[in-house]
């Protein structure tokens, strides 16, 4: 019998955020082949002002895998229907067997319809083609709360003064909910390099400190969002326990843990086995001595749900070799050219599996590289390629977005990452690309570029979207 979800008010989200907890209501019995749902929370924005609208819901549900749809793996797929128009979906996968909390983040552009009431948001186990197997929950119609707020169509910029400001401003924009938060030093990259595809499967922001303490950025962004898990990447060098007694005051009833090893590759392996892998088992591997190569792979690793390592120039590190003895994987992808990484060291780390380089003649281009293997969703994130901070506190964003991450000289977008941009985002009614990063890290004149490519397109009132409908999610 299909049950009715508490409606409940949560601290910490946007002001009026609507949310929904339950079990699973469905309109009939489920298949015994079908994944299981346990608990499971939706929270609805949608942010309203002059300009536009937009619409975004965060679900967090607990799912059991019980049917082997690809790999050992049960696929389940997420979605929003407005008026009989699915807006936004993501499939995700959890191990046969296992029960996982999955974290999607759906929205659109625009205000949800005038036929049905509300949007529709289900849930529904799929098979190997992504084919509707059964449904899981379906919560028709659900309300998303209206909000005064940030709302830009295109283009649009997320950046503060500083890199701990912008890592807060964009988890502030960009998750509507989150329980759990990671924290990873701003003074050096490789903690948050390894950490933000973890970040990205726990549904959770990254966000910066200062060694010695917790800046007033991350602790306001920190009690907007009540955490109940905090992690804490890198050890006491990187990060001092000051930090964690910081969290805890700020967070009274949240757990916090600090996640370590004994130096940068520990860390790295630390967090690589806390990545569940999907069902394509791949391994990333960047370099611990310098950060431009690897920014962009970060995202595609999160992307990938595949944990990252560090490895040397010439040599795989004890803790790196270590990690690796843990973790299963079929592929290898590391980025830069041999005066990065020696090919013997990634026949160290692949150990007879097949492995793939992405390398070009700079920074950008081996980032273009990269960005050639994600497909077009219509959503780009833009970062300095100067710098390490901006890029990887976007891959959670991204991950749970859709989007890519490109890099960019501070003055201008190189032809070849301004030429990946444009694919991603063509065909797509309503593309947004977010500038991470203030004006001294991504200067206007970039802005004004990618402004071009998206100057064709009608005002978001004209363009297409959800028709009418007595219900938001077709019958039948």
């Amino acid at each position: 019998m299909p049950t009715t979800p508490l409606v409940r008010r949560r601290a910490g989200i946007a002001a009026g955020a609507a949310l929904a907890l339950g079990t699973t209501a469905l309109a009939g019995a489920v298949p015994a082949f079908a994944a299981t749902l346990g608990d499971y929370e939706i929270a609805g924005v949608q942010f309203v002002n002059d300009d536009c609208s937009r619409n975004e819901y965060a679900i967090d549900a607990t799912i059991t895998g019980t049917t082997d749809d690809v790999a050992g793996f049960d696929r389940v797929r997420f979605e929003v229907w407005d008026d009989g128009t699915l807006m936004d979906s993501r499939t995700l996968e959890v191990e046969v067997g296992a029960t996982r909390d999955l974290h999607a983040f759906l929205s659109f552009v625009g205000l949800y319809g005038h036929g049905a009431p509300g949007v529709g948001i289900q849930i529904s186990d799929v098979d190997a083609d992504d084919n509707d197997v059964s449904t899981l929950m379906s919560e028709d119609p659900f309300y998303p709360d209206d909000v005064d707020g940030p709302c830009t169509f295109d283009v649009e910029r997320i950046g503060g003064p500083t890199r701990i400001e912008t890592a807060a401003m964009l988890s502030e924009q960009k998750f509507v909910m989150a329980d759990t938060a990671v924290i990873a030093t701003a003074k050096a990259y490789p903690d948050a390099l390894t950490a933000a595809p973890w970040a990205a499967q726990l549904g959770a922001p990254l966000l910066l400190t200062n060694p010695g303490g917790l800046p007033t950025a991350t602790v306001d962004e920190l009690t907007r969002l009540m955490p109940t898990s905090v992690y804490v990447v890198g050890g006491t060098t990187a990060v001092e326990d000051q930090v964690l007694a910081d969290v805890q005051a700020a967070l009274p009833g949240a757990t916090v843990e600090r996640v370590s090893g004994s130096d940068r590759y520990g860390t790295a392996g630390e967090i690589a086995q806390r990545v569940v892998q999907d069902s394509s088992a791949e391994l990333f591997v960047a370099s611990g001595q310098d950060f431009p190569d690897a920014l962009v792979l970060s995202a595609l690793a999160a992307r990938h749900q595949a944990p990252l390592v560090l490895v040397k120039h010439d040599e795989v590190p004890p803790a790196t070799d270590a990690a690796l003895g843990a973790l299963s994987f079929d592929d290898v992808y590391a980025a830069g050219g041999t005066t990065v990484l020696t090919d013997d060291v990634l026949d160290d780390v692949a150990g007879g599996v097949p492995w793939t380089r992405y390398s070009g003649t700079d920074r950008y281009a081996t980032a273009q590289q990269v960005l050639e293997q994600f497909p077009a969703e219509g959503k780009v994130l833009v970062a300095t390629g100067q710098d390490f901070p901006d890029s990887l506190t976007a891959v959670p964003v991204a991950a749970r977005t859709g989007a890519g991450v490109a890099l960019t000289r501070p003055e201008a977008v190189p032809v070849g990452v301004l030429d990946e941009v444009e694919r991603l985002i063509t065909g797509f009614s309503f593309p947004l690309i977010t500038i991470v990063g203030g004006e001294v890290a991504v200067h206007d004149t970039v802005k004004t570029q990618l402004l071009g490519l998206v100057g064709g397109l009608a005002d978001p009132t004209e363009r297409s979207g959800a028709g009418s409908s007595e219900s938001n999610i077709p019958q039948g």
